[in-house]
Protein backbone atom coordinates (compact mmCIF):
# COMPACT_ATOMS: atom_id res chain seq x y z
CA UNK A 1 0.00 0.00 0.00
CA UNK A 2 1.30 3.20 -0.56
CA UNK A 3 2.15 5.72 1.90
CA UNK A 4 0.62 8.91 0.23
CA UNK A 5 1.88 11.23 2.67
CA UNK A 6 5.57 10.22 2.47
CA UNK A 7 5.41 10.86 -0.80
CA UNK A 8 4.08 14.19 -0.42
CA UNK A 9 6.91 14.54 1.93
CA UNK A 10 9.57 13.91 0.35
CA UNK A 11 8.99 16.65 -2.22
CA UNK A 12 8.61 19.66 0.11
CA UNK A 13 10.31 22.86 -1.26
CA UNK A 14 10.81 21.77 -5.04
CA UNK A 15 8.34 23.90 -6.94
CA UNK A 16 10.17 24.51 -9.75
CA UNK A 17 8.91 23.33 -12.97
CA UNK A 18 6.12 25.34 -14.03
CA UNK A 19 7.28 25.15 -17.86
CA UNK A 20 6.23 21.43 -17.91
CA UNK A 21 3.46 21.16 -15.97
CA UNK A 22 0.89 21.77 -18.65
CA UNK A 23 2.26 18.12 -20.66
CA UNK A 24 0.97 16.16 -17.89
CA UNK A 25 -2.40 16.88 -19.46
CA UNK A 26 -4.19 16.82 -23.18
CA UNK A 27 -4.89 19.90 -25.13
CA UNK A 28 -8.44 18.78 -24.65
CA UNK A 29 -7.84 18.36 -20.97
CA UNK A 30 -6.29 21.72 -20.85
CA UNK A 31 -9.43 23.31 -22.48
CA UNK A 32 -11.51 22.41 -19.90
CA UNK A 33 -9.30 23.35 -17.46
CA UNK A 34 -9.64 26.57 -18.90
CA UNK A 35 -13.35 27.11 -19.49
CA UNK A 36 -14.08 25.14 -16.02
CA UNK A 37 -11.38 26.32 -13.71
CA UNK A 38 -12.11 29.53 -11.54
CA UNK A 39 -9.21 31.21 -10.42
CA UNK A 40 -8.47 33.31 -6.59
CA UNK A 41 -5.91 35.80 -6.30
CA UNK A 42 -5.00 38.04 -4.00
CA UNK A 43 -3.01 39.02 -0.66
CA UNK A 44 -5.44 38.02 1.81
CA UNK A 45 -8.61 36.24 2.27
CA UNK A 46 -8.43 33.93 -0.83
CA UNK A 47 -9.19 30.83 1.20
CA UNK A 48 -11.76 32.03 2.97
CA UNK A 49 -13.68 33.37 -0.44
CA UNK A 50 -12.63 30.25 -1.98
CA UNK A 51 -14.38 27.72 0.42
CA UNK A 52 -17.24 29.87 0.61
CA UNK A 53 -18.10 29.69 -2.99
CA UNK A 54 -17.57 26.13 -2.78
CA UNK A 55 -19.98 25.85 0.15
CA UNK A 56 -22.58 28.20 -2.02
CA UNK A 57 -21.96 25.73 -5.48
CA UNK A 58 -22.52 22.65 -3.09
CA UNK A 59 -25.87 23.97 -1.88
CA UNK A 60 -26.65 24.54 -5.46
CA UNK A 61 -25.34 20.85 -6.30
CA UNK A 62 -23.27 21.97 -9.10
CA UNK A 63 -20.44 19.75 -8.74
CA UNK A 64 -17.57 21.02 -7.58
CA UNK A 65 -13.88 20.77 -6.54
CA UNK A 66 -11.35 23.01 -4.11
CA UNK A 67 -8.24 23.25 -4.49
CA UNK A 68 -6.46 25.47 -1.67
CA UNK A 69 -3.47 25.65 0.60
CA UNK A 70 -1.88 25.88 3.04
CA UNK A 71 -3.39 22.37 4.68
CA UNK A 72 -4.11 23.44 8.73
CA UNK A 73 -3.26 19.79 9.98
CA UNK A 74 -3.44 17.24 7.09
CA UNK A 75 -2.59 17.52 3.36
CA UNK A 76 -6.46 16.16 2.59
CA UNK A 77 -7.65 19.75 3.40
CA UNK A 78 -5.82 21.22 0.24
CA UNK A 79 -8.53 19.29 -2.48
CA UNK A 80 -12.31 18.58 -1.51
CA UNK A 81 -15.11 17.85 -3.51
CA UNK A 82 -18.57 17.74 -2.87
CA UNK A 83 -19.58 14.67 -4.99
CA UNK A 84 -17.11 11.94 -4.62
CA UNK A 85 -14.38 10.56 -2.25
CA UNK A 86 -11.21 12.14 -3.16
CA UNK A 87 -7.82 9.41 -3.95
CA UNK A 88 -4.84 10.90 -4.63
CA UNK A 89 -2.93 7.76 -4.29
CA UNK A 90 -4.40 6.35 -7.21
CA UNK A 91 -2.34 9.49 -9.03
CA UNK A 92 0.87 8.16 -8.32
CA UNK A 93 2.06 6.15 -11.09
CA UNK A 94 1.45 8.65 -13.19
CA UNK A 95 3.10 11.15 -11.60
CA UNK A 96 6.51 9.09 -11.53
CA UNK A 97 6.33 7.98 -14.98
CA UNK A 98 5.82 11.63 -16.07
CA UNK A 99 8.87 12.62 -13.66
CA UNK A 100 10.83 9.75 -15.27
CA UNK A 101 9.77 11.32 -18.53
CA UNK A 102 10.26 14.93 -17.94
CA UNK A 103 13.80 13.88 -15.62
CA UNK A 104 12.52 16.42 -13.32
CA UNK A 105 11.98 15.74 -9.11
CA UNK A 106 8.04 17.40 -8.89
CA UNK A 107 6.97 19.94 -5.57
CA UNK A 108 4.82 19.17 -2.78
CA UNK A 109 2.50 21.85 -4.22
CA UNK A 110 3.23 21.09 -7.61
CA UNK A 111 2.21 17.20 -6.72
CA UNK A 112 -1.04 17.91 -5.60
CA UNK A 113 -2.21 20.86 -7.98
CA UNK A 114 -1.37 18.10 -10.72
CA UNK A 115 -3.31 15.57 -8.72
CA UNK A 116 -6.17 17.95 -8.13
CA UNK A 117 -6.64 19.17 -11.87
CA UNK A 118 -6.82 15.32 -13.49
CA UNK A 119 -9.27 14.52 -10.12
CA UNK A 120 -11.13 17.08 -11.96
CA UNK A 121 -11.08 15.44 -15.09
CA UNK A 122 -11.34 12.53 -14.59
CA UNK A 123 -14.31 12.84 -12.41
CA UNK A 124 -16.13 15.26 -14.85
CA UNK A 125 -17.27 17.90 -12.58
CA UNK A 126 -18.96 21.21 -12.87
CA UNK A 127 -16.38 23.31 -11.73
CA UNK A 128 -12.98 23.89 -9.97
CA UNK A 129 -11.97 26.61 -7.85
CA UNK A 130 -8.64 26.63 -7.45
CA UNK A 131 -6.55 29.10 -5.03
CA UNK A 132 -3.25 30.61 -6.08
CA UNK A 133 -0.06 29.92 -3.84
CA UNK A 134 2.27 32.82 -4.46
CA UNK A 135 1.22 35.41 -6.90
CA UNK A 136 0.09 34.40 -9.73
CA UNK A 137 1.96 34.95 -12.76
CA UNK A 138 4.88 32.60 -12.08
CA UNK A 139 2.70 30.58 -9.54
CA UNK A 140 2.46 26.72 -10.00
CA UNK A 141 -1.82 27.23 -10.45
CA UNK A 142 -0.84 29.56 -13.70
CA UNK A 143 -0.41 26.20 -15.84
CA UNK A 144 -4.10 27.09 -16.18
CA UNK A 145 -5.25 29.49 -19.06
CA UNK A 146 -8.37 30.64 -16.78
CA UNK A 147 -11.01 32.38 -18.28
CA UNK A 148 -12.23 33.37 -15.09
CA UNK A 149 -10.03 34.67 -12.31
CA UNK A 150 -11.11 36.62 -9.13
CA UNK A 151 -9.31 38.74 -7.35
CA UNK A 152 -9.56 39.63 -3.53
CA UNK A 153 -7.50 42.16 -2.64
CA UNK A 154 -3.87 43.63 -2.61
CA UNK A 155 -1.03 44.35 0.00
CA UNK A 156 2.39 43.86 0.77
CA UNK A 157 3.24 40.22 1.37
CA UNK A 158 6.02 38.13 -0.56
CA UNK A 159 7.81 41.42 -1.77
CA UNK A 160 10.98 38.88 -2.65
CA UNK A 161 9.10 37.16 -4.77
CA UNK A 162 6.41 39.67 -6.15
CA UNK A 163 8.34 43.12 -6.29
CA UNK A 164 8.35 45.63 -3.39
CA UNK A 165 5.96 48.32 -4.73
CA UNK A 166 1.76 47.32 -4.41
CA UNK A 167 1.70 47.54 -8.32
CA UNK A 168 4.43 45.58 -8.79
CA UNK A 169 2.28 42.76 -6.70
CA UNK A 170 -1.15 43.50 -8.56
CA UNK A 171 0.54 43.15 -11.95
CA UNK A 172 1.71 39.39 -10.53
CA UNK A 173 -1.78 38.93 -9.42
CA UNK A 174 -3.44 39.71 -12.75
CA UNK A 175 -1.18 38.44 -14.89
CA UNK A 176 -2.43 34.93 -13.53
CA UNK A 177 -3.77 34.04 -16.91
CA UNK A 178 -3.34 35.82 -20.11
CA UNK A 179 -7.49 35.05 -21.70
CA UNK A 180 -9.15 36.57 -18.55
CA UNK A 181 -12.68 36.85 -19.90
CA UNK A 182 -13.78 37.90 -16.36
CA UNK A 183 -12.22 39.62 -13.60
CA UNK A 184 -14.49 39.88 -10.62
CA UNK A 185 -12.69 42.44 -7.79
CA UNK A 186 -13.09 42.70 -4.13
CA UNK A 187 -11.47 45.06 -2.11
CA UNK A 188 -9.47 47.45 -4.79
CA UNK A 189 -8.27 51.51 -4.68
CA UNK A 190 -9.36 53.70 -7.40
CA UNK A 191 -5.97 53.81 -8.62
CA UNK A 192 -5.51 50.19 -9.04
CA UNK A 193 -8.93 50.13 -10.54
CA UNK A 194 -7.43 52.09 -13.66
CA UNK A 195 -4.06 50.12 -13.61
CA UNK A 196 -6.22 46.89 -13.72
CA UNK A 197 -8.85 48.61 -16.97
CA UNK A 198 -5.54 49.77 -18.64
CA UNK A 199 -3.58 45.97 -18.24
CA UNK A 200 -6.74 44.56 -19.14
CA UNK A 201 -8.56 46.14 -21.48
CA UNK A 202 -9.81 42.85 -23.55
CA UNK A 203 -11.76 41.99 -19.92
CA UNK A 204 -15.24 42.27 -18.15
CA UNK A 205 -14.21 44.00 -14.94
CA UNK A 206 -16.89 44.25 -12.23
CA UNK A 207 -15.78 45.78 -9.03
CA UNK A 208 -17.48 44.58 -5.78
CA UNK A 209 -18.01 48.49 -4.32
CA UNK A 210 -19.89 49.22 -7.44
CA UNK A 211 -22.47 46.59 -7.19
CA UNK A 212 -26.01 48.23 -6.28
CA UNK A 213 -26.87 45.07 -4.82
CA UNK A 214 -23.71 44.80 -2.12
CA UNK A 215 -25.25 45.49 1.22
CA UNK A 216 -21.77 44.25 2.51
CA UNK A 217 -21.49 45.26 6.36
CA UNK A 218 -17.79 46.69 6.35
CA UNK A 219 -16.94 46.20 9.53
CA UNK A 220 -17.20 42.45 9.06
CA UNK A 221 -14.89 41.10 6.93
CA UNK A 222 -16.74 37.60 7.03
CA UNK A 223 -19.44 39.05 5.33
CA UNK A 224 -17.53 41.06 2.64
CA UNK A 225 -15.88 37.76 1.75
CA UNK A 226 -19.24 36.58 1.75
CA UNK A 227 -20.66 38.87 -0.43
CA UNK A 228 -17.57 38.64 -3.08
CA UNK A 229 -18.29 35.11 -3.10
CA UNK A 230 -22.29 35.47 -3.86
CA UNK A 231 -20.83 38.25 -6.49
CA UNK A 232 -18.71 36.21 -8.22
CA UNK A 233 -21.00 33.01 -8.78
CA UNK A 234 -23.61 35.74 -10.02
CA UNK A 235 -21.21 37.07 -12.49
CA UNK A 236 -19.59 33.94 -13.68
CA UNK A 237 -21.97 31.76 -13.65
CA UNK A 238 -25.19 33.92 -14.00
CA UNK A 239 -26.41 32.00 -10.76
CA UNK A 240 -28.78 33.84 -8.70
CA UNK A 241 -28.60 33.07 -4.71
CA UNK A 242 -30.98 32.88 -2.64
CA UNK A 243 -31.38 34.02 1.04
CA UNK A 244 -31.98 30.80 2.53
CA UNK A 245 -28.51 29.43 1.10
CA UNK A 246 -26.92 33.25 1.96
CA UNK A 247 -27.71 32.86 5.73
CA UNK A 248 -26.77 29.04 5.95
CA UNK A 249 -23.71 30.19 4.45
CA UNK A 250 -23.01 32.97 7.05
CA UNK A 251 -22.90 30.41 9.80
CA UNK A 252 -20.28 28.27 8.31
CA UNK A 253 -16.64 28.93 10.00
CA UNK A 254 -13.60 28.88 7.91
CA UNK A 255 -10.80 26.98 10.13
CA UNK A 256 -8.26 29.28 11.47
CA UNK A 257 -9.22 32.94 9.81
CA UNK A 258 -11.32 34.83 12.96
CA UNK A 259 -12.23 31.33 14.55
CA UNK A 260 -13.74 31.53 17.58
CA UNK A 261 -12.78 28.89 19.53
CA UNK A 262 -13.69 29.51 23.34
CA UNK A 263 -16.59 32.46 24.10
CA UNK A 264 -15.68 32.63 27.64
CA UNK A 265 -12.84 33.84 27.85
CA UNK A 266 -13.13 34.36 24.17
CA UNK A 267 -10.48 32.55 22.06
CA UNK A 268 -9.48 32.76 18.30
CA UNK A 269 -7.49 31.54 15.57
CA UNK A 270 -6.04 33.49 12.96
CA UNK A 271 -3.60 32.90 10.63
CA UNK A 272 -3.00 36.53 9.43
CA UNK A 273 0.55 36.78 8.92
CA UNK A 274 0.96 40.24 6.89
CA UNK A 275 0.60 43.94 8.16
CA UNK A 276 -2.78 44.58 6.41
CA UNK A 277 -4.10 41.13 7.30
CA UNK A 278 -3.10 42.36 11.18
CA UNK A 279 -5.42 45.66 9.98
CA UNK A 280 -8.10 43.43 8.98
CA UNK A 281 -8.07 41.69 12.08
CA UNK A 282 -7.57 44.45 15.01
CA UNK A 283 -10.35 45.94 12.83
CA UNK A 284 -12.74 43.17 13.23
CA UNK A 285 -11.69 42.67 17.06
CA UNK A 286 -12.25 46.32 17.61
CA UNK A 287 -16.12 45.69 16.33
CA UNK A 288 -16.56 43.02 18.00
CA UNK A 289 -14.94 43.21 21.26
CA UNK A 290 -13.96 46.82 21.53
CA UNK A 291 -13.17 47.15 24.77
CA UNK A 292 -11.69 44.08 25.65
CA UNK A 293 -7.87 43.28 26.48
CA UNK A 294 -6.21 40.36 24.04
CA UNK A 295 -3.62 38.63 25.64
CA UNK A 296 -1.68 38.16 21.68
CA UNK A 297 -0.02 34.77 21.03
CA UNK A 298 2.53 35.76 18.24
CA UNK A 299 4.64 33.33 15.77
CA UNK A 300 5.61 34.67 12.58
CA UNK A 301 7.32 32.58 9.30
CA UNK A 302 10.71 33.48 8.79
CA UNK A 303 10.50 35.90 6.06
CA UNK A 304 7.78 38.06 6.83
CA UNK A 305 7.81 41.87 7.63
CA UNK A 306 8.22 41.35 11.28
CA UNK A 307 9.18 45.17 12.37
CA UNK A 308 5.89 46.79 10.96
CA UNK A 309 4.20 43.98 12.63
CA UNK A 310 5.35 44.30 15.92
CA UNK A 311 5.25 48.11 15.28
CA UNK A 312 1.79 47.80 14.90
CA UNK A 313 0.67 45.50 17.60
CA UNK A 314 2.87 47.70 20.37
CA UNK A 315 0.26 50.90 19.13
CA UNK A 316 -2.49 49.17 20.25
CA UNK A 317 -3.73 49.46 23.61
CA UNK A 318 -6.02 46.61 24.25
CA UNK A 319 -3.52 43.97 23.69
CA UNK A 320 -0.49 42.43 25.31
CA UNK A 321 2.04 40.40 23.10
CA UNK A 322 3.32 36.92 23.91
CA UNK A 323 6.16 36.11 21.46
CA UNK A 324 6.18 32.12 20.72
CA UNK A 325 9.23 30.20 21.82
CA UNK A 326 11.73 28.92 18.96
CA UNK A 327 10.74 25.65 17.51
CA UNK A 328 7.13 24.96 17.64
CA UNK A 329 5.89 25.37 14.06
CA UNK A 330 7.53 25.05 10.45
CA UNK A 331 9.70 27.36 9.17
CA UNK A 332 9.42 29.74 12.26
CA UNK A 333 10.90 32.43 12.50
CA UNK A 334 13.73 32.64 15.27
CA UNK A 335 12.04 34.31 18.83
CA UNK A 336 15.15 36.37 19.16
CA UNK A 337 14.66 38.61 16.16
CA UNK A 338 11.10 39.39 17.08
CA UNK A 339 12.38 39.70 21.35
CA UNK A 340 15.10 42.00 20.33
CA UNK A 341 13.67 43.85 18.32
CA UNK A 342 11.12 44.53 21.46
CA UNK A 343 13.59 44.87 23.58
CA UNK A 344 15.63 48.15 21.50
CA UNK A 345 11.99 49.81 21.44
CA UNK A 346 11.60 48.93 25.60
CA UNK A 347 8.20 47.46 24.17
CA UNK A 348 6.77 44.68 26.88
CA UNK A 349 6.30 41.35 25.49
CA UNK A 350 6.56 37.78 27.44
CA UNK A 351 8.23 34.85 26.05
CA UNK A 352 5.36 31.57 25.78
CA UNK A 353 4.35 28.85 24.26
CA UNK A 354 0.98 27.13 22.30
CA UNK A 355 0.24 25.58 25.82
CA UNK A 356 0.00 28.61 27.50
CA UNK A 357 -2.11 30.05 24.79
CA UNK A 358 -4.33 27.09 25.18
CA UNK A 359 -4.56 26.85 29.28
CA UNK A 360 -4.99 30.45 29.96
CA UNK A 361 -7.78 31.88 31.55
CA UNK A 362 -7.81 35.44 29.81
CA UNK A 363 -9.17 36.11 26.69
CA UNK A 364 -6.66 35.96 23.74
CA UNK A 365 -5.73 35.31 20.30
CA UNK A 366 -3.07 33.28 18.68
CA UNK A 367 -1.85 34.42 15.40
CA UNK A 368 0.77 35.42 12.56
CA UNK A 369 1.06 31.92 10.06
CA UNK A 370 -1.10 29.40 9.43
CA UNK A 371 1.01 27.25 10.47
CA UNK A 372 1.30 27.69 14.30
CA UNK A 373 -2.66 27.09 13.84
CA UNK A 374 -2.19 23.96 12.32
CA UNK A 375 0.48 23.00 15.57
CA UNK A 376 -2.15 24.47 17.92
CA UNK A 377 -4.91 21.82 16.07
CA UNK A 378 -2.85 18.95 15.87
CA UNK A 379 -1.49 19.43 19.50
CA UNK A 380 -5.06 20.51 21.26
CA UNK A 381 -8.12 19.94 19.24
Amino acid sequence: MIDFEKFLNDRINNNKNLENLASFFTTDDLSQLSEKAISIVGTNAKTSTANYIYQVLSELGIKTLLFTSPHLVSYEERIQSNHHEINNSQYVEQIKEFEEKKSINLGYFETLFLIACRTFIDEKLDIFIVEAGIGGRLDTTSMIDYKNVILTNIGYDHQDILGETLEDILYEKIKISNKIDNLICGDISSEHKELISKELKDTSISFLDENNNNKSNKEDFRLKNIDLAIFSINKILGQEVKSEIISKIKEYKVQGRFEIINNNPVKILDGAHNISGFETLFQNLNNLYKDVHFQCYLGLKEGKEFQRILDFLSEKENNTINIIEDNSFYNQMSSNHLTSYLEERNINFELSTIEKFHLSKEHCILIGSLYLIGEYKKEFK
